[in-house]
């Protein structure tokens, strides 16, 4: 089960309903062979050297769906994750991003835990892609303004700013 994930920056917030969420943690570490010459090669093989600097990166890959809200349609909800993308009108800074179903696994005390994890979206993909209609549409159109969703892939880095 997947929870929903709120991303949020200044005056902007938006709720992801989360399909699939990735988790990758990334350990960049530096593998030095040894040099095997002539007069060596006799001994075997040299096992490699490995160099860990701890450049470890917390990467969440995001991929669900937005839709239209009641105060808000799905184009809006849209352009408020664009301007969350794009700095949300604030000069740098980070984005919080809350998402507490895997909470423990994010480094929380709790698997309820919804602190927010602070970060950088990397990348934005929006996909336009058809929604259910309510069975009433045809008769009711009023009662369904915004009958539209994105969906949406989102590639978020944990980090603070330098």
């Amino acid at each position: 089960m997947v929870n929903d994930i709120t991303i949020s920056k200044g005056s902007y917030s938006v709720t992801i309903y989360a399909l699939e969420v990735n988790d990758n943690y990334t350990n960049k570490i530096f593998v030095i062979t040894p040099a095997q010459g002539k007069s060596n090669q006799a001994d075997g093989s040299k096992n490699a050297k490995i160099v860990d600097l701890l450049r470890v990166t917390h990467e969440i890959v995001i991929r669900g769906y937005i839709t239209g809200t009641d105060s808000k349609t799905a184009k809006t909800v849209k352009q408020d994750l664009v301007n969350i993308w794009k700095g949300a009108a604030t000069a740098g800074g980070t984005v919080s991003l809350t998402y507490d179903y895997n909470a423990k696994a994010f480094g929380n005390t709790s698997a309820t835990n919804t602190n927010p994890i602070t970060g950088y979206i990397e990348k934005v993909n929006f996909k336009d892609v058809a929604m259910d209609e309510p069975s009433d549409l045809q008769s009711n159109p009023s009662n369904y303004t915004d009958v539209a969703k994105f969906e949406v892939s989102i590639t978020f880095i944990e980090g603070t700013s330098i």
